[in-house]
């Protein structure tokens, strides 16, 4: 949650949230918009999908075979008011938008030129507290949908192979839950409520049928803390805390416990929002939306952190990284604005060396058209 301005297995597993204090503001809202197809794209498009918090809409931007971004005929497409969180579902082009201002989820399938279909049965719609982030597991069976109240709420949907959501039960969760963010680990045996008003992180085990199963009191956070970023193995997890200039350290437990890594909490610049891990457990990455720049950091045996040489890395004058997202080679980092000076958001490309350093990429950078980006709204389809 800015108050300033994954299953990543994919083609590399082949190879191996939160709205502003800001956000009072205008959120328009329109239904989908087909976009115009142009040309004729291989079965093998990719997309990357960046959703707009301010203007309720979500662009989508085909990633091209050298890394490369350009955005779809018809990009951004409306959606609904205030977009705090898009998930992309493991094995296929269907993406599920929360939109705060409407109080609902929509599932949309993206067809080969990137154009957007609702999903029949695809849409859900809330009441008795502001929903702001769901999650799919990593099978993609369900959707988890997370509100904030007191308490706060995990809505469980069985997700139909066309994508169809069909509700199967509600998990309270105790607390003073406001802007929360839901995470499911990479082997789907854990999810984590993270609320930023209370500053806990709670954690539950998920069973076969997606029942959950709380695990013990909720940890503390830092200050503000934000969606936590997973190494692909699941044995340590990272949560930035937004107003806590760090990011905090977990290694995971044989039974799903969180037990600070040694030397956490690590600091970062100003207002560091959500960790992206590579997939080789390696390095992590953390946007730093006051600082103007990428955090990196190595990952040692035991969770602990230290800093890349050269981090943090500047993004391009003017702009306040506030997601990250890493291509599928890992040859990429894209890095998109929360709030940058240019009004609408822009998505900057840096290029990932051999060692984990970032530098800037030659590859050019894409306005999507959304204003406002915040939640995790940057996700990439398989």
């Amino acid at each position: 949650m800015t108050t300033f301005p994954r299953r990543r297995a994919g083609r590399r597993a082949q190879l191996l949230l939160k709205p502003t204090a800001a956000l009072a503001a205008v959120v328009l809202g329109a239904g989908w918009a087909a976009g115009t197809a142009a040309g004729a794209p291989g079965q093998q498009s990719q997309f990357l999908l960046m959703g707009g918090t301010a203007t309720g809409n979500v662009a989508v931007l085909r990633i091209a075979d050298d890394g490369g971004l350009s955005a779809v005929p018809g990009s951004p497409f409306g959606a609904g008011p205030a977009v705090l969180s898009v998930a992309a579902a493991p094995e296929s082009r269907d993406v599920y938008v929360t939109q705060v201002g409407a109080q609902r989820v929509t599932g949309y399938h993206l067809d080969d030129n990137g154009t957007a279909h609702p999903i029949p049965g695809g849409e859900v719609a809330f009441s008795g507290g502001p929903v702001v982030t769901s999650i799919l597991t990593p099978d993609g069976r369900f959707l988890f949908i997370g509100a904030g109240g007191v308490p706060g709420r995990i809505s469980t949907y069985a997700v139909s192979p066309t994508g169809a959501l069909t509700f199967l039960r509600e998990t309270t969760v105790h607390g003073f839950a406001v802007f929360p963010m839901i995470t499911v680990d990479p082997n789907g045996r854990y999810l984590r409520f993270t609320s930023a008003a209370d500053a806990k992180i709670h954690s539950y085990a998920i069973g076969a049928d997606a029942e959950l199963t709380a695990l013990g009191d909720p940890v503390p956070g830092g200050r503000l803390p934000v969606n936590p970023g997973y190494t692909p193995d699941g044995r340590f997890v990272y949560v930035s805390n937004e107003q806590g200039s760090s990011v905090s350290g977990f290694a995971v437990g044989d039974d799903g416990s969180l037990t600070p890594t040694p030397g956490s909490p690590y600091a970062t610049g100003g207002m560091p929002h959500a960790a992206e891990v590579t997939s080789d457990g390696r390095y992590v990455y953390i946007p730093e939306v006051a600082g103007g720049a990428i955090a990196g950091f190595s990952i040692g045996p035991d969770g602990a952190l230290t800093p890349l040489p050269g981090s943090p890395y500047r993004a391009p004058a003017g702009s306040y990284p506030g997601l990250v997202k890493l291509s599928d080679d890992e040859r990429h980092l894209y890095v998109a604005d929360c709030l940058p000076t240019t009004v609408t958001t822009k998505i900057h490309i840096f290029d990932v060396n051999a060692d984990g350093t970032l530098t800037r990429s030659a590859l050019p950078s894409v306005d999507t058209g959304t204003i406002f980006g915040d939640g995790p709204i940057l996700v990439k389809t398989p």
